[in-house]
């Protein structure tokens, strides 16, 4: 990664001797994991059952780092500004899970779950920054999660209702941190989080031929704690909105499979999608982010068991939207409308 320092480089702070310049970093990384795990159901009666569960993760990281100077007109690095150096550092953690469910009948199902989840650690990369060190190991992220839910299915399977809830806490939470002018992100574990909310899926096959989805997800996700470096200080963003998790998502879909040659297994297939996403943010001041839209989208074609050939349409509307953007004001648009085929051969 090289960070060029053009004309403008004493706005940087960088003296004017060291313009159309650049600062490279190399970076090499490897990494090794194993995970162990099992899990198993004891029925405590003919209605209730309890399932308990455990894994095991170990993972090992290496990583090098190297920087250069390199001025123009000479575009070969000039001398080293960090020698070729490296670290390593390895993770593990035991993640126990453990249900309870409750069996009224054949086909419903009431659940409570607890479980623990683990995110490894790793090593920070090189900046230009000198209060950034390079190779800093950060810690692993651990969550705890409890989720209520009940699933039932009705008229032989041919309507199925699924609702949940969950509620997790986050501790060491790994808190992206820009550094300009790099453009690099640093890992801190600076956060503490909380998230809650519900999910509820409906899925019908009561008229023939006809298959129709719907999902909907609400999801809350806030910092109670989180501190980040800001303009030379430490800004306190405690109540700030986890990035990229829209508040809602929702997707209405509805498939008509109309059987054409019974014996081939032929089908014609005719497919529409409504997807809906809520307000979601990008940056951890929330500063950047995206208000809610929606996405149509189509497909249709024909399948058999050894052939499909479709043609999709997404984005039928032409909707504008950010699908993602940085903290320095990087922004990508989502795709515009789109028309395609495609084809599948199973042998």
């Amino acid at each position: 990664t090289a960070t060029r320092y053009g004309a403008n480089a004493p706005l940087y702070g960088i003296d004017s001797a060291f313009i159309n310049s650049s600062s490279i970093n190399s970076t090499k990384a490897k990494g090794a994991g194993i995970a162990v795990y099992g899990q198993a159901t004891y029925a405590i009666t003919s209605k209730v059952d309890i399932t308990a569960g455990l894994r095991y993760d170990y993972e090992h990281k290496k990583q090098s780092v190297l920087g250069e100077f390199q001025q123009d007109p000479d575009p070969n690095p000039q001398f080293t500004t960090r020698p070729d150096t490296s670290a390593t550092t390895q993770y593990n953690a035991f993640q126990p899970k453990v249900s309870l469910g409750f069996h009224a009948n054949e086909s419903s199902l009431l659940f409570i779950t607890y479980s623990k989840g683990y995110r490894a650690g790793g090593l920070t990369p090189l900046s230009s920054q000198p209060n950034e060190p390079a190779l800093y190991a950060f810690k692993p992220e651990y969550s705890n999660n409890i989720e209520i839910g009940l699933k039932n299915s009705f008229i032989q399977n041919r309507l199925l209702i699924n609702l949940s809830a969950f509620y997790t806490t986050v501790t060491n939470a790994q808190v992206p941190t820009l550094v300009l002018p790099d453009a690099l992100t640093i890992t801190k574990n600076t956060g503490k989080l909380t998230s809650k909310g519900f999910e509820a899926e409906i899925s019908s096959t009561l008229i023939k031929c006809l298959e129709v989805n719907y999902s909907f997800g609400y999801t809350g996700a806030k910092y109670n704690r989180l501190k980040v470096p800001q303009n030379g200080s430490e800004a306190d963003l405690k109540g700030a909105h986890q990035i990229f998790t829209p508040d809602i998502t929702s997707m209405l879909a509805a498939q008509y499979s109309l059987p054409v040659l019974k014996k081939r297994d032929v089908n014609l297939v005719i497919r529409g999608e409504w997807k809906y996403l809520g307000t979601q943010y990008f940056n951890l001041a929330n500063t950047f982010k995206q208000t809610p839209y929606s996405l149509l989208n189509t497909r249709f074609g024909i399948t058999s068991k050894i052939y499909e050939i479709m043609f999709y349409g997404r984005n039928l509307a032409g909707k504008k939207y950010i699908a993602y953007a940085y903290d320095f004001g990087g922004v990508h648009l989502g795709d515009p409308k789109t028309y395609g085929i495609s084809l599948k051969l199973t042998l």
